[in-house]
This record gives structure tokens, sequence and C-alpha cells, in this order.
């Protein structure tokens, strides 16, 4: 049986766009994961570090730069000064239920963050961001997660940002990197 031209070259360019495809996910994949772990600030030897939010230069450009930074410098302030209510100001009501104050209280009684920098702010859709945030915490060993009682901790969090004016939404499964800073 014979084949057509024209099935040949269909078939060609079928081919072609699906091996396109292929390597702009690959692509853009590679480009998710480096951005994150290449943008993180270095590690205080000692304690949190500053608790300014920064922005990273890919993050800044974003035209909701200014909001999202607002937002997690009330968060971290909150978390840092020990005020449940403002805390509460700046995540979804579901957070608010999970965690209530004194649930809250044991989790962050010890707790200091530092070194915040906000490495790219993503689209999710309307009135949905996705910032990719590093963090150093230190805390009580005795108080760290169940995997790492350490005084010292570097985090890589995934925030799911929703609503107008946006609020951090609940965490996902593998929305967080955690583990020694050293």
């Amino acid at each position: 049986m014979a084949v057509k031209r024209g099935q040949v070259t269909l078939s060609l360019v079928l081919v072609v766009a699906l091996v396109l495809v292929v390597v702009v996910g690959v692509l853009r994949l590679a480009q998710m994961r480096s951005v994150p772990l290449g943008a993180a600030r270095a590690a205080p030897t000692q304690g949190a570090g500053p608790a300014t939010v920064e922005l990273s230069a890919d993050a800044a450009n974003h035209s909701a730069a200014t909001t999202v930074r607002d937002l997690l410098t009330k968060h971290f302030d909150a978390i840092n000064d020990k005020d449940y209510q403002t805390w509460a100001t700046t995540v979804v009501p579901a957070r608010v239920t999970g965690q209530p104050k004194t649930a809250w209280d044991d989790a962050y009684d010890s707790t200091t963050d530092g070194t915040i920098r906000i490495s790219r702010i993503d689209e999710q859709g309307p009135n949905r961001l996705l910032a990719l945030v590093s963090f150093t915490s230190t805390q009580d060993p005795s108080s760290g997660p169940e995997r790492f009682k350490l005084p010292q901790l570097c985090w890589r969090v995934a925030f799911q940002l929703v609503g107008d004016p946006p609020l951090i939404d609940v965490s996902r499964v593998g929305s967080q990197l955690l583990g020694p800073c050293s």
C-alpha cells in the first residue's frame, strides 16, 4: 500500500509539534524549579536575620508586587510580634478555623522569622497568585516541625494567595521545603 505524501507531511508536522511541546514543558519546569532555589539569600549564621520582606528583581516586576509584599510583611510581623489577631487578617478563614489562637500560640511562641525574600509571583487565575518565598526561622528546637527539631531552619514556601485583596490560602501538600540552613 502506497503512503500518500500528505499523510507523511501531516505525520511529520505532528511529530515536530509534539517534540516542541515536550521541550517547552521541560524548559518551563526547569525554570520553575530553579527560580526559588537560586533566588534565596544566604541564611544568617545566627538568628533569623532582618524581618524586612525583600523582592527579587523578577518578583518586583509583577503588577501585584507591592500588594504581595505588604501582605507578607503584615503576616511575618504578626508572627514575630506574637499577634494572632493581625495574623488572622492575612490568611483565609479556613486557616483561622484550622489554627485557633491556642494552637497558634503553641506553634509560634518561640518563633522568629527573618531573611524573607519573595523570589517570584505568578498568576494562577482570576484573583489567584502564587508567591515563592524563602525565609529563615529560629525557634526553640522542641517547638520545631516534627522532622527538624533545630534552632534554625531555612524555608522555601509556595504561598497560594486568593481573593481581592489577597489572603494566604490553606497550605497544599508539597508547598513547603524546609531543612537545616547550613
